[in-house]
């Protein structure tokens, strides 16, 4: 299996979990931190395929990882504070479906290389596809999600903060 594709699902699951398990207070640099992974992705991506039929590949898998960020948001409640401070609240729903999408994603990639490896190989060169751009895919769909839902979360703050000002009493 590719020790890259592993760590990334392996470390992603564990930070995601270390940093939303409970009770937690809401900052900007949290939200912002995972952003550092798109900034980190060019280097160390196999190649992006940006002619034929890679590219919808990539695309998909950029899709399917933001589906699987914002269905996370079913499991996370967002709050503010009397004082105005944010906080999210997770259990342990949110932690499984975490847990159940790294390990999905290490049974595909671990099954490309050894259950079905024929199969998808054939997929790939019947439809012109690169193993970049397959591998480009996985690592979308493990890094799309958790910048998915950093958005989401800011997103829910920003509309909790906004309808909290709209229906907060005029004092004259």
């Amino acid at each position: 299996m590719s020790t890259v594709l592993t760590l990334i699902s392996l470390a992603t699951v564990a930070l995601v979990l270390a940093r939303d398990w409970g009770h937690r207070r809401v900052s900007l640099f949290a939200l912002l931190r995972p952003l550092i992974a798109v900034i980190i992705i060019p280097f160390v991506a196999p190649g992006w395929d940006l002619s034929g039929r890679g590219l919808p590949l990539e695309i998909g898998g950029l899709v399917a990882g933001i589906a699987l960020g914002v269905l996370t948001m079913a499991f996370m409640s967002v709050s503010i504070d009397a004082a105005g401070q944010a906080w999210t609240d997770t259990g342990p729903p949110y932690a499984v479906l975490w847990v159940v999408l790294a390990a999905l994603r290490l049974i595909l990639i671990y099954g490309t290389e050894h259950w079905f490896t024929q199969a998808v190989g054939m997929f790939l060169v019947n439809n012109h596809i690169s193993v970049d751009a397959f591998a480009d895919s996985i690592i979308f769909l493990a890094i799309a999600p958790v910048v998915a839902n950093r958005l989401a979360i800011l997103l829910r703050v920003r509309l909790i903060s906004s309808g909290r000002r709209a229906t907060a009493p005029v004092v004259s």
